[in-house]
């Protein structure tokens, strides 16, 4: 008599196969793997709790088969271990197909369609509006649903994985390319605490397999460690667990060396001191050699450039990294003391800012600058009256001023709360109005001399405008415009 067949796994097989039932635990170090434990039971506790009492999901005959084609493919890849993230992506997606601006909370992660052959398969229906937004429209909530239930399977068979007495299994790479998966579901879920719970429970896993030497035979997954490592750290303006890793394919890389006053920002020239620890000026020397990078490209190809997310991600990431990593050893709610500490925190939040904005262009950040703008804020000004900066002497130069005019735009159209957009157009209307004013044709000027990309001109724009209309008085309009 034929035996029944065994049912299929998914992901990750026990590693005790020949006696499933045994469950005792031995492993290197129990204390670490209960750690990694401990933060990945965060989710299963979430996913288990009852659904609320909400009417059935409301679907179209023409999404349902969509919809029902996806789940069924999806299985047939083993339950992918990316499709959490995929079927939130359609949401995204879906939601942003509706939306008139590219700049929106979207995590677009391009070696997930390389590793999945669920998304390798359905890729282009993120290009088809004619599908991706009834989809969104008539299936979110089941979407959410199936991402949730995909989510918890993959958590689960980590679990079962971190649980072998076998270390090579439990820190295998399979291991990491599931939290990876969890990472970015989580990361379109906008959940950025619990994602960055799983970025420090996945160091944890490196941590116990050896360090990242190990990884080097799999360059691809060091890679996808490292961008999902600086996602997660600039959404909490941390330190980078990992090193930063740059893609051999990459055709330009950032020139790294002594600070070269050709690639140096002409405004930061004149602030370039013993006193400087020049880690600031190294950064902002790359940020400014990557726009001017930008701007060719842009002449040369066009808008299409944004749509190459891993290409924009090879040239970011590094500058991202070196900003990151500059971060003040000791974080307080306290501004910083010397004049230097001034100069070196407001380039460090304005550059971070800067990437923002671009990244969230290319679709590759999920959050906003909200954070780095409030903290800028705080340091340009504590207060309507006199800033904390002018109490220091800090913008006594024309050149600084320049950098001053270049921060307090870059923090206007970074998408501030209305409280502190309300505070940085009051303060930028205040410079137009004051004695020897400038124009706002001058501070443009000014801002285009610091690191600058086209894709900013559109907003300023529209914040030239709103302050003409609501922050300048009649009679001083013509004066300050011309």
């Amino acid at each position: 008599m034929e035996k029944p067949q065994e049912k299929k796994r998914i992901l990750f097989l026990h590693a005790n196969t020949h006696n499933p039932s045994h469950t005792e635990r031995r492993t290197r170090n129990k204390s670490l793997d209960s750690k990694v434990r401990r933060h990945l039971m965060v989710d299963i506790g979430k996913s288990r709790r009852k659904p609320s009492k909400a009417p059935q999901f409301d679907t179209l005959l023409t999404t349902a088969p969509i919809l029902h084609a996806l789940s069924v493919f999806e299985k047939e890849w083993g339950e992918d271990w990316f499709s959490a993230y995929g079927f939130t992506l359609i949401i995204v997606a879906g939601r942003n197909a509706l939306s008139s601006t590219c700049s929106t909370n979207t995590f677009w992660f391009p070696f997930a369609f390389k590793n999945s052959a669920f998304l390798h398969h359905y890729q282009q229906i993120f290009t088809l509006p004619d599908v991706i937004i009834p989809l969104y429209r008539k299936s979110a909530r089941e979407l959410r649903c199936l991402a949730l239930e995909r989510s918890l399977i993959t958590i689960q068979c980590v679990e079962s994985r971190l649980s072998s007495s076998d270390a090579s299994s439990a820190t295998s790479d399979d291991v990491l390319q599931a939290v990876l998966a969890l990472v970015c579901y989580n990361f379109t879920s906008l959940d950025f605490d619990q994602a960055m719970m799983h970025v420090k429970g996945m160091g944890m896993v490196i941590a116990a397999r050896g360090g990242i030497p190990t990884l080097e035979a799999n360059q691809d997954l060091m890679l996808m460690i490292s961008w999902v490592d600086i996602t997660a750290a600039l959404l909490h303006d941390a330190r980078p667990l990992f090193p930063v890793l740059s893609a051999p394919m990459a055709s330009v890389s950032v020139t790294r060396g002594p600070v070269a006053q050709e690639t140096l920002p002409a405004p930061l020239l004149s602030i370039i001191n013993e006193e400087n620890t020049q880690n600031i000026m190294f950064s902002l020397g790359d940020l400014n050699a990557l726009a001017a990078l930008l701007r060719f490209e842009l002449a040369a190809k066009g808008d299409t450039i944004w749509d190459d997310e891993e290409q924009m991600g090879f040239l970011i990431n590094p500058v991202t990294h070196q900003l990151l990593n500059q971060h003040p050893s000791t974080r307080s709610e306290q501004q910083p003391e010397s004049c230097w500490g001034i100069i070196s925190e407001v380039l460090r939040l304005g550059g971070l800012i800067w990437i923002i904005r671009v990244k969230r262009r290319c679709r590759s950040y999920p959050g906003t600058a909200e954070i780095y703008i409030s903290k800028l804020l705080k340091i340009l000004s504590s207060g309507r009256n006199k800033s904390h900066a002018e109490q220091h002497g800090v913008w006594n130069s024309p050149d600084l001023r320049t950098v001053r005019r270049w921060l307090l735009v870059l923090c206007s159209i970074g998408e501030p709360n209305d409280k502190d957009l309300s505070i940085l157009m009051q303060m930028i209307a205040s410079e137009m109005k004051q004695k020897g004013s400038v124009s706002w044709v001058d501070i443009m000027a000014d801002v285009r001399k610091m690191p600058w990309v086209d894709i900013f001109e559109p907003p300023c724009a529209k914040l030239g405008q709103r302050l003409r209309e609501d922050y300048l008085e009649p009679r001083s309009r013509t004066a300050v415009w011309a």
